[in-house]
């Protein structure tokens, strides 16, 4: 339970601003979801051109609440079905639109975050096999492979200890 200092008291927090009514409700979902279709093909031509991940962070920063007021402002709507019987035709054809046009930015965002994936994932094993192939190199020229193998081999040091790899990536 909160601890509540009763020697100041705090004015009572406002209510969530959320519309009345399914005409109010459905005029700021289209509103929202055209807004969110923008952020999402923003974030796909962002992924698309490698820009860089403060970027990238700062759009699904963006992105997280309007999500999440969409969610609940769909959620409503979908609860009030004689509101949203009552809509008049040009709002269900404006909602129909909205929301192809969100689903459309969404699959092409999602094929984005995908493509770009697997060229990190390509780039990151590239990486290691070519770390991996570093520290396995001979460090003299009397190696075992030579035919000899009792030779000096100094301590390893240099570029191939030094080559080392963030597996977290």
């Amino acid at each position: 339970m909160d601890k509540v200092d009763v020697r100041f008291p705090q004015p009572a927090k406002p209510a969530a601003n959320l519309p009345k009514n399914a005409q109010e409700r459905a005029v700021a979902l289209v509103e929202l979801m055209g807004r969110l279709t923008a952020l999402l093909e923003r974030e796909a031509a962002a992924v698309r051109n490698r820009r860089p991940a403060k970027e990238l962070a700062q759009i699904v920063k963006d992105k997280q609440p309007m999500t999440l007021v969409y969610e609940e402002l769909s959620r409503l709507l979908r609860v009030d079905r004689e509101g949203l019987m009552g809509l008049d035709p040009e709002m269900k054809t404006a909602l129909r639109d909205a929301t192809g046009r969100l689903y459309a930015a969404t699959a092409d965002n999602a094929e984005a975050l995908r493509i770009g994936g697997e060229a990190q994932k390509v780039m990151v094993d590239t990486v290691v096999t070519v770390i991996t192939r570093q520290q396995k190199a001979p460090s003299t020229a009397y190696a075992a492979h030579m035919g000899g193998g009792r030779g000096y081999s100094p301590p390893p040091s240099g570029p191939r200890t030094s080559a080392a790899l963030n597996t977290r990536l």
